[in-house]
């Protein structure tokens, strides 16, 4: 793990809930869920031990976001129990993803870790600053926060980020830490708002931001949530076939009107027909043999089809399909295009890609074009 010289000054960013999810054995004197709550901020600040200034982000639980379908998916069916978070409650027998399984209760327990985490560092001389349920607070009186309506720590810690450099300098040490690839595409995004000592501490390694930003330049880093929404997620449905990699290849390849297109998805812009053009002539270079020059998907997909009797799931969205994924798109990009204001200003997914189930009320995915 990269650690900060002592004598230095910084700041240093972290994900609660990745954080509770490191701590996925209980200690044996956890028995309550204030037990925990100490633990966690133990791990917390052993954690962050050289920095001057701590934030602390939390995702918010919400019943009807699109990040609580995802959630459902990775359950395989398997119903929730709701827990009371109280200091008392007992853990004893019950395991962390048993006891964070219920979407209330994990609303519940990021507000409480965000209150214990400010006690635990009440007479603490580091600043730590702790965000959950769209109120940010602080140990010390450094001024008042705005509310936000991020729904996501992701672009919530870059929020808190770009208002922790303008409160300090540009030339202070910022970490975030996080293993979400997302996190790191919106850090290069908006590197320019962040310090230019800024880096992130993934699973495995640490990534200085500058080198990142310096290899894509400044038009593709604008782009770069674009392309990462585009190429698919769990909102917004992937490629068959084609992976990050591969779009990331095609991305650093393209011409300028596809760099202005990803721009785009991020804007105020409606999904304009020569958006749609030059979006589907992206999907036909991943899909089409080399020395093959087909631009439209229908011919692209008889071609595969005929030439290569290529399997159904191994070939391209239709057309309509992928009109709908453009607008899933958009709707993901325009969220992380606005990491780093506090109110966001969200596209209605009822509009752009998605329905609701008339089953289980939850958002899904429009397959094709109606």
């Amino acid at each position: 793990m990269w650690q900060q010289e002592a004598h230095s000054q910084g700041s240093g960013q972290d994900c609660g809930m990745v954080l509770v999810q490191k701590l996925s054995k209980k200690a044996a004197a956890a028995v309550t869920v204030k037990d925990l709550s100490v633990c966690f901020s133990d791990k917390l600040m052993n954690l962050t031990r050289h920095f001057d200034e701590v934030i602390l982000v939390f995702d918010t639980y919400r019943a009807d976001s699109l990040k609580n379908r995802a959630r459902q998916k990775r359950r395989n069916g398997k119903d929730p129990v709701q827990y009371q978070v109280r200091d008392e409650t007992s853990i004893r027998h019950i395991t962390l993803n048993r006891f964070r399984s219920h979407d209330q209760t994990k609303a519940n327990w990021t507000e409480y870790l965000a209150e214990k985490t400010l006690d635990y560092n009440k007479d603490s001389g580091k600043l730590i600053i702790t965000s959950a349920a769209g109120h940010t607070r602080s140990n010390r009186d450094v001024g008042r926060f705005p509310d936000n309506n991020h729904k996501e720590a992701d672009t919530l810690m870059i929020c808190l980020g770009v208002s922790a450099t303008e409160r300090n300098s540009m030339d202070a040490q910022m970490t975030f830490f996080s293993p979400d690839t997302d996190v790191l595409v919106l850090i290069i995004a908006n590197y320019d708002r962040l310090p230019k000592n800024t880096s992130i501490s993934m699973a495995s390694s640490v990534q200085q931001v500058e080198l990142l930003w310096t290899a894509l330049g400044p038009d593709r880093v604008k782009a770069l949530p674009g392309l990462h929404a585009f190429s698919g997620g769990d909102n917004t449905g992937r490629f068959a076939r084609i992976g990050k990699s591969t779009w990331l290849k095609l991305f650093m390849e393209a011409e300028e009107d596809v760099i202005k297109a990803l721009c785009t998805l991020r804007d105020d812009a409606d999904v304009s027909e020569d958006l749609q053009l030059t979006l589907v002539q992206f999907v036909c270079t991943a899909y089409r043999p080399k020395g093959i020059k087909l631009s439209s998907i229908p011919e692209l997909h008889w071609h595969l089809f005929c030439k290569y009797m290529a399997e159904s799931e191994k070939l391209p969205p239709t057309l309509g399909a992928l009109k709908q994924h453009i607008l899933r798109a958009r709707v993901q990009a325009r969220v992380w295009g606005q990491a780093a204001v506090p109110q966001q200003e969200l596209l209605d997914p009822l509009e752009n890609g998605y329905h609701r189930d008339s089953d289980d009320g939850q958002l899904k995915p429009t397959t094709t074009h109606h």
